[in-house]
């Protein structure tokens, strides 16, 4: 992950972008300098036009004069032709590599920050933002650039025609005031609809993202016509958007093209009048014309240049919306970076926690001592949850503190700590990827004989045999060919390969049958005897042996105790054990 800040600056996407293709300034220079070079050579052309024209008007002209021309116009072409290649491969490959730091830093700074900002802004959005809005802005500093330099053509082609006309170069320039007005109205609805545009086209991505990866979920419920419906809707206002901006990018070209063809018109009728009064040389008036030529390229493509600025500015703001955002869970001036590795006891002073206005935690002071295993149970929505994100600071608290091994935790570096926790969400994700890559994911040099142990323990060692290529069998999205159960096992043996100081279990094994939970917890019996385990479970079978048993409810620990105890006291987790016995009893008479 890169080290360095994103060089990004909130409302000021030219000075981003600036700040992105500097580092490439001598690819940029010698680009610029290339333009130069074929843009002055490219002027003989004209040049030699006026001299041949010039010559057959006097009739001096012969035949080895005119293949002495033929070869120079030959020449001209070869070199301006390969100045002009070189440029294009020196500018294009710089934007291609300030485009790739660009992505780097946005896709890093997205992995920075912290769970709020996931259940803010939708995957679609974070998307479009690194696709479609990131390749505009490397059309900016890529053909956009390459197209200023080329406007060098414009003085330069201005300053032979003066020399060859003053007069006439006068009349040529009569209609530029009112072009540039044209064009400015143009840029400034441009920038306007391209942000719409933009915009929109992370509404279709984000809808399109959420079906496509809740597609079991639309099949299930037999909704497809619906969602094809409301995606089409999206799409629609995202196409008007889109001919919005075309009609006036398409405008553009043209009425460009429209006053360069009334200038020549106007410089033909004038000069034509000169060159009949003898004002000027017929083989002047010819190089004039020809020059006119090779204004109007320039002049045409400053329209397109300019829609390439106002798409990538607004991609560029949009970016930037996202790189000026600063984590809000980070390490700080604070920190202690002393600190490599913790031992696992973990304390927790009357800490509260607000989610939503309501809340999540109130109040929670407890220890766990290291290599003790600590249960936390309740009913759904009391903070259980809550209170393991905490520890693994996905949240910050809102009062009171938390600390592992006598330190506040917000002092301990950010990739220590989470480095030492193994946790297991209740929402268990699998990348579309081999099973040994999933397995390895935090600890990627590890062994085929640790994979094969931590998946002994949490009983994955059979499936894996089963499955077609063992450990190198390619998983679907999210693991759409693994059941709810097997995935909570890889899950198990993904963070037991870690080797964590502190394994967290949030209810990680809701989805296996009671058979194998026995079998998982007689596993785990030796391995958490070595590390600090917090066990979150509905299950009353799963927790009972834990070392010390906390219950949750609203928010408040309303218990503590062993399981024995809290039995005897006859209250929350009393009543919790008993409603289970009476659920088995039931499944029993059942079968």
């Amino acid at each position: 992950m890169p080290s360095h800040q994103p060089k990004a600056v909130a409302g000021r996407p030219f000075l981003s972008i600036w700040r992105y293709a500097i580092p490439y300034w001598r690819a940029y220079l010698t680009g610029a300098v290339l333009a130069v070079v074929y843009i002055s050579i490219s002027l003989a052309v004209p040049l030699l036009v006026k001299f041949i024209v010039d010559q057959f008007q006097e009739e001096t002209m012969t035949m080895e004069r005119l293949s002495g021309y033929f070869a120079v116009l030959v020449l001209v072409a070869l070199v301006t032709g390969f100045a002009r290649y070189l440029q294009r491969m020196l500018m294009i490959g710089a934007s291609r590599q300030a485009e790739y730091d660009l992505r780097n830093d946005y896709f890093a700074h997205v992995q920075k920050q912290s769970r709020s900002f996931f259940n803010r802004v939708r995957t679609g959005d974070v998307m479009a933002r690194s696709t479609n809005d990131l390749n505009f802005v490397r059309m900016f500093i890529g053909p956009g650039i390459m197209g200023t330099t080329d406007m060098i053509r414009f003085p330069f082609t201005l300053g032979f025609m003066i020399y060859l006309s003053p007069w006439l170069t006068s009349v040529a320039l009569i209609p530029l005031p009112l072009v540039s007005l044209i064009v400015y109205g143009f840029v400034m609805y441009m920038h306007y609809q391209s942000k719409r545009v933009q915009e929109q086209f992370s509404t279709v991505t984000a809808v399109a993202q959420e079906n496509l990866a809740g597609a079991r979920v639309v099949k299930a419920y037999g909704v497809e016509d619906r969602e094809f419906d409301a995606f089409r809707g999206e799409a629609d206002h995202y196409m008007r958007e889109n001919v919005k901006l075309s009609l006036v990018m398409s405008m553009t070209w043209p009425v460009i093209g429209l006053s360069i063809g009334l200038t020549i018109l106007l410089v033909i009728w004038r000069g034509g009048l000169g060159a009949i009064d003898g004002a000027i040389s017929l083989g002047d008036f010819t190089a004039f014309i020809f020059c006119l030529g090779l204004l109007a390229w320039p002049l045409v493509e400053f329209g397109w240049v300019l829609t390439l600025y106002q798409r990538g500015a607004v991609g560029m703001n949009r970016i930037n919306e996202i790189l000026t955002l600063e984590p809000e869970i980070h390490d700080t001036s604070e920190t202690r970076y002393d600190i490599t590795d913790i031992n696992g006891r973990i304390e927790f002073r009357d800490v509260t926690f607000t989610y939503a206005h309501r809340p999540a935690l109130q109040d929670a002071a407890f220890t766990v001592d290291q290599g003790e295993t600590l249960a936390i149970v309740g009913p759904t929505g009391s903070g259980k949850s809550t209170l393991l994100a905490l520890i693994a600071r996905e949240h910050e608290p809102c009062e009171g503190q938390v600390l592992i091994d006598g330190e506040d935790i917000q002092r301990i570096p950010l990739r220590v700590l989470r480095e030492s926790i193994g946790y297991v969400p209740q929402d268990t994700f699998i990348f579309s990827d081999t099973v040994r890559n999933n397995l390895c994911f935090g600890r990627p040099d590890a062994s085929l004989e640790l994979m094969d142990w931590a998946c002994e323990i949490a009983q994955f060692k059979e499936t894996v045999e089963n499955l077609p290529e063992g450990y190198e069998t390619l998983l679907g999205e999210r693991g759409v060919n693994l059941s709810g159960g097997q995935k909570q096992r890889l899950a198990i043996a993904r963070a037991l390969i870690c080797d964590p100081r502190i394994l967290m279990l949030d209810d990680a094994l809701s989805s296996v049958d009671t058979h194998t939970e026995e079998e998982i917890l007689r596993g785990l019996k030796n391995v958490i005897r070595e590390r600090t385990t917090l066990l979150v479970s509905h299950r009353i079978s799963t927790i009972q042996h834990a070392d010390a048993i906390i219950v949750l409810d609203e928010g408040h620990i309303v218990e503590r105790g062993d399981h024995e105890s809290l039995i005897a006291h006859g209250g929350l987790y009393a009543a919790m054990y008993e409603r289970q016995l009476l659920e088995d009893e039931l499944e029993g008479m059942e079968d």
